[in-house]
């Protein structure tokens, strides 16, 4: 029996062609995509991050007893460097700053008195005294207020210290019924406290009024009352 020949042609070839097609298929498969990666979050090394709040010991305190220190000041229309000194003194019952170039301290028990360092110590004419007492500042004043009108014509009003409000402010530069200025002046600040007030009585000459008086000015403007100790009096 004769085969066919070109049957047996065919069938090698349509086999050829059908391979050839299953590969055309598969490469024009294309593959799912992947699911999206999940973002990664990255701190870079200077973000700013959460501080704590400070510390007690970061916590700024006052100037300490016997601390100096400059300052510049205004005395007519002219600045000047001041070198003061941080005093405290219990039994008055203050804190504050003084000029220690320009003034010699002598500080008793119960009061605190700086001496011009150009006046004679036991005769000045240039001093600011601090005592305390255990009076109303209201009642102190009154006091102060009658004593010096016995020879001034006195001006009382209200005054606000840098550290202390509401304080009562008597001058006496005039001469009781004359319109005259007096040789040596006084202004007298009494400054309340809790157990009763403070009083600064500056006292100045004519002459040296303008610098004195501003000078001891500036040395009010940093008193601040603290508790006294109790010496059984005053």
């Amino acid at each position: 029996m004769r085969r066919n020949k070109k049957n047996d042609w065919n069938a090698p070839a349509i086999m050829l062609m059908m391979g050839f097609l299953l590969i055309l298929s598969g490469c024009g498969r294309k593959e799912a995509a992947p699911e999206p990666a999940e973002p990664v979050i990255r701190q870079e090394a200077n973000s700013p991050v959460e501080t704590a709040a400070p510390s007690e010991a970061e916590i700024i305190i006052g100037r300490q007893d016997g601390e100096r220190f400059e300052e510049i000041i205004l005395l007519e229309g002219m600045e000047e460097k001041v070198r003061y000194e941080h005093i405290r003194n219990d039994t008055v019952g203050i804190e504050m700053d003084y000029d220690y170039e320009s003034f010699a301290r002598q500080s008793e028990e119960g009061r605190e008195r700086f001496v011009s360092v150009w006046d004679d110590p036991e005769n000045p004419g240039n001093w600011l005294e601090l005592t305390a007492s255990a009076e109303s500042a209201e009642s102190a004043a009154a006091s102060v207020g009658e004593a010096l009108s016995r020879e001034y014509d006195i001006i009382q009003e209200p005054v606000t210290l840098e550290h202390a409000d509401s304080c009562i402010r008597i001058e006496a530069s005039e001469l009781k019924g004359t319109g005259r200025m007096a040789d040596q002046l006084q202004v007298v600040t009494v400054i309340p406290a809790p157990d009763g007030c403070r009083v600064a009585a500056e006292h100045f000459s004519i002459e040296s009024a303008e610098g004195f008086g501003r000078r001891f000015s500036y040395m009010l403007n940093t008193l601040t009352v603290i508790d006294r100790r109790d010496t059984g009096g005053t």
